[in-house]
């Protein structure tokens, strides 16, 4: 299993978590307002306003937690900053285990698809960075473990 600051590295070179959210945020209206969301039911527009919610919360914590690892010089979770960022792990810990892999890859490939269609005024070869850039990050953070983390550093060390 890598490090935990490497992957968090790797995932978050936008710098902090309110930049990240705001690219996610302008690109909301484009795909809430596009063609394709004319026809969602209202179903479809709450399921996609649920996970808009879901992942600005869980952006949040990925950075809390890469940046309390920077902080205390650490590559991997400690005792204590499980204490201490009980609450984004637990986010990241549910995102993983309340959410099917497949649902997460079809919702970002629907938002992928959405911003590509070319409806939205956003240049294709942009959107389509940034879509995959989301994709990467959220299908990165549903694969981190976070529960078997917390479990290998609260378990004693046996011999």
């Amino acid at each position: 299993m890598e490090n935990l600051l490497t992957t968090l590295n790797q995932i978050t070179p936008c710098g902090t978590s309110s930049g990240f959210v705001e690219l996610f945020e302008y690109e909301l209206p484009s795909v809430i307002g596009s063609r394709a969301a004319d026809s969602w039911s209202a179903d479809q527009r709450a399921d996609f306003m649920m996970f808009y919610t879901l992942f600005s919360a869980n952006t949040i914590a990925a950075f809390n937690i890469r940046n309390a690892l920077i902080r205390e010089n650490n590559e991997n979770l400690t005792k204590e900053l499980i204490v201490e960022l009980e609450d984004d792990l637990y986010e990241l810990s549910s995102f993983a285990s309340g959410l099917e892999l497949y649902e997460l890859e079809a919702a970002l490939d629907k938002y992928i698809e959405i911003l590509v269609g070319g409806d939205t005024g956003i240049d294709g070869t942009i959107a389509a960075i940034a879509g995959n850039y989301f994709k990467t990050f959220f299908l990165s953070l549903h694969s981190l473990d976070i529960e078997n983390r917390i479990k290998i550093v609260k378990s004693p060390i046996t011999l």
